[in-house]
C-alpha cells in the first residue's frame, strides 16, 4: 500500500485538501483563535463546499466530545 498522496487522482487530493481545511477550521475554534469558516469555504472548489460543511461539522462534532477543558478554558 502506498501512502505517497502525490500519486493520488487529482479529484481524491481535492478532496482530502478540503478535508484539511475543515479540520483546521475546527481546531482554530476549538482554540479560540481567529478564524471566519465561511471564507475558507469560499476558498475551497465550488463542487467541494458541500463536502467542506459535511466534514466541518463532522469536527466540530468531534471536538466537542474531546475537549481537554471546559469551555471556560479550565482544565
Amino acid at each position: 500500500m502506498s501512502f505517497n498522496l502525490a500519486t493520488l487522482p487529482q479529484a481524491q487530493m481535492d478532496r482530502i485538501n478540503v478535508d484539511l481545511a475543515a479540520s483546521g477550521v475546527s481546531y482554530k475554534e476549538r482554540y479560540r483563535m481567529p478564524v471566519i469558516a465561511e471564507q475558507v469555504e469560499r476558498e475551497q472548489p465550488e463542487a467541494l463546499r458541500g463536502y467542506f460543511r459535511e466534514r466541518l461539522q463532522y469536527y466540530r462534532t468531534l471536538t466537542l466530545q474531546t475537549l481537554p477543558y471546559d469551555m471556560d478554558g479550565h482544565r
